[in-house]
């Protein structure tokens, strides 16, 4: 274990596309071109720009639903050909679910064909992560439910002939057990030189009062094909330390220097932590929990990640809080929690100093800007951060909120430009408000996965033309 690759190389995205580079995407060339407008928004500081005519967007593909896929709450992966990978939450033969397939053709346009239906029962069901790429074409994941009862980590193997079928593998089933953490895994998978996976599980209540805590945990390949997955706890949170160490990490780990980072959603000062995991010197199941920064330790500070962490140059940390820093939106029956943030944490200058946290946006929900981001961000051409919110937009957007009191709009695509000079403010550019209308998708959750032709993809869970969520292309 603790042997990480970087499998995927983060993609770099440039600052312009033109209608070359979009047909070879497979967007429309006919693209809009709207007129400049711009919208000054003070929020820490930050100049907000929301700039019409300076990217361009297409909805590629909307899902239909049962026994098609519906519902995407996990981002996509690109494949060597070029194809699109991810899953639905629902949608398939037995509405628990899928894992599809987006292809392009000149002439057709693009393709999805499911390549597997859960079935909610020992194969798994309601996976919400995106997928990983192994060594060996195959990909991984995790699902909500099924498995053992309480959810599974699966392989999708690819076919060994041309059209034939892609094999679904459960490598560990997670069994209901009262009072358990080890239930409910529900990040990504990262995966090492080795094989083996690492990823996180929130865990479940306990039904005599006490919250569900979750852990961090590796499954390790079996010597011999064939053979069972051997899982480790790696650390389970509330543990030790109590809530101080963080309770329900929702989002995976990365790594970095064998180490592995990630966030929780809860405890810490209550409103979620971001943590480093160090191996021990030896082989064995205890790692040692640092918590690197506990949200709400500063006026401003964001609250309760819910996405993976991104790792930047220099060891530096980019993340989003869902909600938190000092816009104003009413959330949770009323209550003005913030309307999320973007940070970034720079390492210590030495070993075993502080990490630095800095807000470097937070988010308004007025006048366009968008709200509640509940994914992470990639990092595209000189250092600029893309990402989506959840809500907010344009207000007028016709979106239903549910019984919290959320701010008008359907979410946004989003870029963050770094400062000229050390010290200076980030710029913020919203590159797309989504609107429900006329197909265009709805509430995007997953992050952004950006291609080596300069135009990156997402999901929205809601919207499109059966109101069953989108997959979208944008081009700044």
């Amino acid at each position: 274990m603790v042997n990480f690759e970087k499998a995927v190389e983060p993609l770099r995205l440039p600052d312009d596309a033109d209608a070359a580079i979009l047909l070879k995407e497979g967007i429309m060339a006919n693209y809009p071109r709207g007129t400049l407008r711009v919208v000054f928004v003070v929020a820490l500081a930050v100049l907000v720009a929301r700039v019409g005519a300076a990217q361009t967007y297409e909805t590629i593909y909307s899902f239909k639903g049962s026994p098609e896929a519906s519902d995407p709450m996990g981002g996509l992966v690109i494949g060597t050909n070029g194809a699109l990978f991810g899953t639905t939450f629902a949608g398939g033969t037995s509405g628990q679910g899928t894992v599809y397939e987006l292809t392009y053709a000149k002439g057709t346009g693009w393709k999805e064909t499911v390549l597997y239906s859960f079935t909610g029962s020992s194969d798994g069901g309601n996976p919400e992560s995106t997928l990983a790429f192994g060594s060996t074409g195959a990909l991984y994941g995790t699902a909500r439910s099924g498995g053992g009862g309480e959810g599974a980590i699966f392989e999708m193997a690819p076919p060994t002939t041309t059209g034939g079928a892609w094999i679904e593998t459960v490598l560990y089933g997670f069994g209901y057990a009262p009072h358990s953490q080890n239930v409910v895994p529900n990040g990504p998978v990262l995966i090492d030189k080795s094989g083996t996976l690492y990823t996180t599980t929130q865990g479940s209540p306990d039904t005599n009062g006490g919250p569900p805590l979750g852990l961090v945990l590796a499954l390790v390949p079996p010597a011999t094909s064939g053979s069972a997955w051997t899982e480790y706890e790696l650390y389970i949170f509330g543990g030790n330390g109590g809530g101080a160490s963080g309770e329900v990490p929702t989002a995976g780990v990365v790594s970095e220097a064998g180490s592995l980072f990630g966030t929780t959603e809860y405890a810490g000062n209550g409103y979620g932590t971001v943590y480093e995991l160090t191996p021990p010197a030896t082989n064995g199941p205890a790692w040692t929990e640092t918590t690197i920064h506990p949200f709400a330790a500063q006026p401003g500070d964001g609250g309760g990640p819910l996405a993976p962490l991104t790792l930047g140059s220099g060891g530096v940390l980019y993340g989003t809080t869902s909600y938190g820093g000092s816009g104003s939106c009413p959330k949770h029956l009323g209550a003005d929690d913030g309307c999320g943030t973007v940070f970034q944490l720079t390492p210590p200058a030495t070993p075993g100093g502080a990490w630095t946290e800095s807000v470097i946006y937070s988010f308004t929900g007025v006048n366009g800007d968008g709200a509640y981001p509940a994914a992470s961000v990639a990092i595209g051409k000189n250092g600029a951060l893309y990402g989506t919110t959840e809500y907010g937009g344009i207000a007028t957007s016709p979106c239903p909120v549910s019984s919290y009191d959320f701010p008008g709009g359907c979410g946004t695509v989003f870029k963050l430009t770094p400062p000229s000079a050390p010290g200076g403010t980030w710029t913020e550019t919203v590159l797309h408000d989504f609107t429900e209308a006329n197909g265009d998708g709805a509430s995007p959750v997953a992050p952004l996965v950006l291609s080596s032709n300069g135009v990156f993809y997402g999901t929205t869970s809601g919207g499109g033309t059966a109101g069953k969520g989108t997959i979208f292309a944008v081009a700044p």
